[in-house]
């Protein structure tokens, strides 16, 4: 199959887009904003880019010439990047900003052709192809710089690769010719595979050809005993000879024919598979057409039963039709008995209706109660806790001792005066002790105890002051000697307080005892609230149980009202659909009728036509099984035929891929394209246009060739040098015909 890029289009589905685009956008400029129409003359030119390439095809100058034929203009345009712009015409200087040229002609002095040489290497980046040169001597890799006078044979290999940076245009319609020319004369052999190999006079011509995207390496092999090359010269243009007009047709065909093509080899396969499974169905309904001949003729055997069974099938029918007749009058009754129920339900929801009014009522006084036991039962709470309080007021009263008379601190410690003196000993040693126990060598590292024992030798003068030592840390420092300074003042007060304390022991004696009395009667009223709580747990209970009675009633209640609407609802549709199954028994004890009439009628007829029916039947199948079977043996060569279809479709479709990117772009050619300028896409195409390229020379220079190299050098642009080059060629050429 031919595949389609989805990207092609045909060129006349493209020239239409072309044309809406050109048209669209005018209609939406308005009348006052048209320009004004010129003369129509523009100047035309022809392009050309010259390269210089070393032995291995490396860039080493190029430079553009443009020719353009002014048609009267004074002025021209030019767009692309150059490093340099040369007049190659006159003294008209060029003005140059950013990518575009431009030269002015005074209109009196402005030439009918003008010619002038952009120096770039621009355009050598986007050729159609790269040129790769490599060597050989006697099949050892050699540089072509050491091959000048060897002997020896040696290869010169080529190799053209297509350039994916090259635009469409110059992909699809350039061809390449590499020349090459030696002279009979200097060499001893000459090979070149694929090439055309003309002698002119005593010069041998290579000439290589390369179409559209194709990848070629050529090699030429020369066998030469003093080796020397002029170098490959090639020649990149676009294919516009009216003969190769016929491939743009058959491209164009290809684009308005493909479609068809494929829609029609789809059809092919879709047939071809469809005949192809038919093959197995046709045997296989040959087959199931004697299956069924078989079953016919058991039918034919049996068709005595099937008589009876109808007899037995009539005699049911009647059966359950006679069945069927009372069922009218059993729906009529239940239609009758649906009617009552309902009245009964309207007046049972009338009455839950009446009711609702009573069981709220009910349920609020039990609310009430509710809420007035609340009231009662925090009461009882309360009397509960209170009857607790007195009896601990009780044991309180009845345990309650005399309050105890108060003592100084300093009690048991002897005289005053000799407590002080002690105490300011005291003082006196934790003074000492301090002292000795600080700084970096303490003179004494032990307690306060064994600082005392060995200060003071009386044992018991040693106890005492240890004991005041204990008492006033106990106590703190100030608080020890505050009460030990204002020990009579304190003596003074603590007697008067004695003396408060058993006047008030002495009136609690005489209250604790009735108090305790009065105490434990108001505890024995609280206990006895007691009962009355728990009887307020059964008024709750009780009230609770009302209260979800009522609730119960009244959900009841509601759901009686909605059976009741639920029925109102219903009950015409039942109605409807009982008078419905009334009038389907009524119809089917009918039909039931009718079709054992029809039954019985069919009897009769199958028992008249019964034997003709058979035979006829008989013959059709064997006939149509027979014809089966022989068109699925007709059928089962489409497997060849499909097979030569698909090889068919596979060269058809390899050959048009080879030829539309694969191997080359021939079939995609378009001599009738514009040219596509090599320095920018925006100038206009030119008339003509070509790539010209020459690899460096490989010889001996001797001494009058280098100086008339030098001399070259010295003089005259890159345009006219090459050109010389050319001129230099052709005049070998035709040099032997003088």
């Amino acid at each position: 199959m031919i595949y389609k890029s989805p990207f092609r289009i045909s060129r006349t589905t493209r020239a239409l887009a072309l044309t809406l685009a050109a048209v669209l956008p005018a209609t939406l400029i308005p009348v006052g904003a048209v320009e004004k129409i010129g003369d129509g003359v523009a100047p035309t030119y022809d392009e050309a880019y010259y390269a210089t390439l070393d032995y291995y095809g490396n860039l080493t100058e190029g430079s553009v010439v443009k020719s353009y034929a002014l048609n009267g203009a004074t002025a021209l345009t030019d767009y692309g990047v150059y490093d340099k712009v040369v007049n190659l015409t006159d003294g008209t200087i060029p003005a140059a900003k950013d990518d575009t040229t431009t030269f002015d002609f005074s209109k009196e002095t402005a030439p009918s052709h003008f010619y002038f040489e952009g120096k770039t290497t621009a355009p050598f980046a986007v050729l159609p192809w790269t040129i790769a040169l490599s060597y050989t001597l006697n099949g050892v890799p050699t540089k072509a710089e050491d091959l000048a006078g060897k002997t020896g044979v040696i290869n010169i290999n080529l190799d053209i690769i297509p350039n994916k940076n090259a635009s469409d245009y110059a992909k699809n319609n350039y061809t390449l010719e590499a020349m090459a020319v030696f002279n009979q004369d200097d060499i001893l052999s000459l090979k070149a595979k694929g090439a055309q190999v003309q002698l002119v006079g005593n010069l041998r011509t290579v000439l290589f050809l390369a179409l559209p995207g194709e990848e070629q390496h050529f090699t030429i092999e020369v066998g030469s005993d003093n080796f020397s090359f002029g170098g490959m010269t090639f020649m990149m243009l676009p294919a516009t000879l009216a003969q190769l007009d016929q491939i743009a047709k058959l491209s164009d065909r290809k684009d308005e024919l493909e479609n068809d093509y494929e829609k029609l080899n789809k059809s092919l396969d879709t047939t071809l598979d469809a005949l192809n499974s038919m093959t197995g169905g046709l045997y296989s309904s040959a087959k199931g057409l004697d299956a069924l001949n078989k079953a016919r003729g058991t039918i034919s055997a049996g068709k005595g039963a099937i008589y009876d069974g109808i007899d037995t099938s009539k005699l049911d029918m009647e059966s359950i039709a006679a069945l069927l007749d009372p069922v009218s009058e059993q729906i009529q009754a239940a239609s009758e008995t649906l009617t009552k129920s309902k009245d009964l339900l309207q007046t049972m929801s009338d009455t839950a209706v009446s009711l609702k009014t009573e069981l709220t009522q009910t349920k609020n006084a039990l609310n009430n109660l509710e809420k007035s036991s609340g009231d009662l039962r925090d009461l009882t709470v309360e009397m509960k806790r209170l009857s607790g309080n007195l009896e601990r007021l009780r044991n309180a009263l009845t345990d309650m001792d005399s309050i105890p008379s108060v003592s100084s601190p300093l009690a048991g410690y002897g005289d005053i005066s000799d407590l002080c003196q002690a105490r300011d000993t005291v003082v006196s040693l934790e003074s000492a002790y301090q002292a000795a126990t600080s700084g970096d060598s303490p003179a004494f590292s032990g307690t306060f105890a064994e600082f005392v024992s060995a200060q003071v030798s009386d044992p018991e003068t040693c106890q005492k002051l240890l004991a005041v030592y204990a008492k006033r840390q106990q106590m703190g420092s100030d608080s020890f000697d505050f009460l030990l300074d204002n020990s009579g003042s304190v003596d003074a007060v603590l007697d008067a307080l004695n003396g408060t304390t058993q006047e008030v022991n002495s009136t609690l004696n005489g209250i604790a005892g009735p108090t305790a009395d009065v105490v434990s009667r108001l505890a024995y009223i609280c206990n006895e609230m007691g009962a009355l709580y728990n009887l307020l747990n059964n008024v709750e209970d009780l009230a609770h149980i009302g209260q979800s009675a009522t609730d119960k009633a009244s959900t009841l209640l509601d759901k009686v009202g909605a059976l009741q609407t639920l029925l109102s609802t219903y009950e015409p549709k039942a109605q409807e659909s009982l008078k419905t199954l009334e009038n389907l028994s009524v119809t089917a004890a009918g039909s039931i009728r009718n079709a054992e009439t029809l039954i019985s009628n069919t009897e009769a007829l199958a028992r008249t036509s019964g034997e003709q029916l058979d035979e006829g039947t008989k013959q059709t199948l064997e006939g149509l099984a027979s014809s089966l079977r022989q068109t699925a043996a007709a059928l089962s060569t489409t497997k060849d035929i499909k097979s030569a279809k698909s090889n068919l479709d596979s060269i058809i479709t390899d050959t048009w891929h080879e030829h539309t990117g694969d191997v080359d772009n021939l079939l995609n050619m378009d001599s009738t394209a514009p040219a596509q300028s090599l320095t920018s896409g925006q100038n206009p195409a030119p008339q003509s246009i070509q790539v010209l390229i020459r690899s460096q020379e490989i010889k001996v220079p001797d001494k009058e060739e280098e100086e008339s190299a030098s001399a070259a050098a010295d003089k005259g642009s890159f345009g006219s040098r090459v050109g010389q080059m050319f001129h230099d060629l052709w005049s070998s050429i035709t040099r032997i015909f003088h």
